[in-house]
C-alpha cells in the first residue's frame, strides 16, 4: 500500500498560533450524529442498515416502514435512538439545507440556550445575513428559501430513547420516561420562523436536550461554505477526532478508513456502480481535495492535513476495505481539540458527582424521615 500525497504537501507551515474563536464548537452525541445519519440518508433510507451493517462496532440498525412514514431504530450497549420521519418525501436530494441547518441550530443552541446540558430558552435566532457571510449561501434571496426548507424537514423530526451517560448510567431523550406503558416520542424543533429577516428555530422543552449535547467537537469556520459531500466529510472527520482525542494527544493523527466515508458520503454501492472510478474513488478523492484547498485559504497552515493511504491499482473493493485517510491535527488545532475535550470530560464527571450527591442526599433525607415516624408511631 503506498501513500498519495494531495494538496497538504504543499500547504506552507504557519508559524501563527490558531486560537479556539477561529472554530465552531459543536455539541454532539450518539443521538445527534444519528439525525445527521438520516438527513444524509435522504429518500435511500432504508438502506441504511446495509450500510451501517459494514462499518458499526457494536452498533444494529433499524428501518420500519408504513406509507410515508419511517422509523430508524439504532441499538449500541445501553443506548437505543429511535427517530421518526412523519413523510419520506420531506427527504428529498443531498438534504444539504437541513443537515447544515441543523448544526448550526446545535451551534447557536451552545450559544444561546443550552448551558451546562439545560435549555435555558426554548429558541435561537440569527440574521439572513449571516447565513450568507459564514458562505452557507451566496445571497439572502436563497438563504430565506434554503431556510425555510431545511426549517420544514428538521421540524418533521420527533426522536426518543436513551444514551450512555458512563459506564453505568444513560440518560433519557425525552423528559417523559417511557416507562409503566408510558409512550414518549417528541419532535426535536416546535417550529420556525423567518420575520424581517431574523431566523428563529423553537426548541422543544420537554426534549432533554443534555442527551443530545453530551460532548463537544470543534469544525472549521469554513464548514458552511463546502460542497455538500466534502462538508459531510469534514464534520465526519471531527466527530471522530473527539473519539480518538488520545490518539491525537499522543500519536497527533487518527485513521479512517475509506468504507467509511463512502457511506458517510452516500456514495453508491461499488457492486452496481456503473463507473466506481468516477463514482466513488474521484468522489472520495474530490471531497479531500475540497477540504485541503478550503482549508488553506482559511487558514493558511499544516495544523489540520489529510494523506489519503491506498493502492491505486487494488479492486474497488480492495480499496475502500484497506484504504484509509490519515487525518493529522497538530498545533493549536490539537491544543484545542484536546483542551475542549478534557473540558467536557470534566464538566460530564462534575456532573455525575453532583447528581450523585443529590441523590445521596435524598436517601439520607428518606431514612430519616422513615426514623422520625417509627418514634413517632412508638410514641
Amino acid at each position: 500500500m503506498k501513500k498519495r500525497d494531495f494538496v497538504s504537501t504543499s500547504l506552507e507551515k504557519a508559524t501563527t498560533k490558531v486560537e479556539r474563536k477561529d472554530f465552531y464548537n459543536v455539541p454532539d452525541s450518539t443521538a445527534s450524529n444519528l439525525v445527521l445519519d438520516v438527513l444524509g440518508a435522504g429518500a435511500d433510507l432504508t438502506q441504511l442498515p446495509a450500510r451501517k451493517k459494514q462499518i458499526s462496532h457494536g452498533a444494529t440498525y433499524e428501518v420500519k416502514t408504513k406509507g410515508k412514514r419511517r422509523l430508524v431504530i439504532m441499538e449500541k450497549g445501553s443506548s437505543e435512538v429511535t427517530i421518526e420521519l412523519t413523510d419520506i418525501e420531506k427527504l428529498t436530494g443531498s438534504n444539504k439545507p437541513a443537515k447544515k441547518l441543523f448544526v448550526l441550530s446545535l451551534i447557536k443552541a451552545n450559544e444561546q440556550a443550552i448551558h451546562e446540558g439545560e435549555l435555558t430558552r426554548d429558541y435561537i435566532s440569527f440574521p439572513l445575513q449571516e447565513l450568507v457571510d459564514i458562505g452557507f449561501y451566496t445571497n439572502i434571496r436563497s438563504a430565506r428559501a434554503g431556510f425555510v426548507s431545511g426549517a420544514d424537514t428538521l421540524t418533521s423530526l420527533k426522536i426518543k430513547g436513551k444514551v450512555s451517560k458512563s459506564k453505568k448510567k444513560v440518560a433519557d431523550l425525552t423528559k417523559e420516561k417511557e416507562d409503566s406503558g408510558t409512550y414518549a416520542l417528541e419532535v426535536l424543533f416546535t417550529g420556525a420562523t423567518v420575520k424581517k429577516g431574523q431566523c428563529t428555530i423553537y426548541f422543544n422543552p420537554r426534549i432533554n436536550w443534555a442527551g443530545l449535547t453530551q460532548y463537544f467537537t470543534i469544525l472549521p469556520t469554513y464548514y458552511f461554505r463546502l460542497p455538500n459531500r466534502a462538508s459531510d466529510l469534514l464534520y465526519y472527520i471531527f466527530y471522530l477526532a473527539r473519539q480518538n482525542t488520545k490518539e491525537i494527544e499522543e500519536r497527533g493523527y487518527f485513521t479512517v478508513g475509506f468504507r467509511a466515508i463512502q457511506h458517510r458520503l452516500q456514495l453508491p454501492n461499488e457492486k452496481g456502480a456503473a463507473n466506481p472510478q468516477r463514482d466513488i474513488k474521484d468522489a472520495i478523492e474530490a471531497a479531500i481535495v475540497q477540504l485541503e484547498e478550503e482549508h488553506k485559504a482559511t487558514y493558511n497552515n499544516m495544523e489540520f492535513s489529510l494523506l489519503p493511504v491506498c493502492d491505486d491499482k487494488a479492486p474497488i473493493a480492495d480499496y475502500l476495505d484497506n484504504g484509509y485517510l490519515k487525518v493529522t491535527l497538530t498545533g493549536g488545532f490539537a491544543r484545542s481539540f484536546i483542551e475542549l475535550s478534557k473540558d467536557t470530560a470534566k464538566r460530564i464527571a462534575e456532573a455525575e458527582r453532583k447528581q450523585e450527591r443529590i441523590i445521596e442526599k435524598a436517601k439520607i433525607q428518606a431514612t430519616a424521615n422513615k426514623i422520625a415516624e417509627d418514634q413517632e408511631g412508638a410514641g
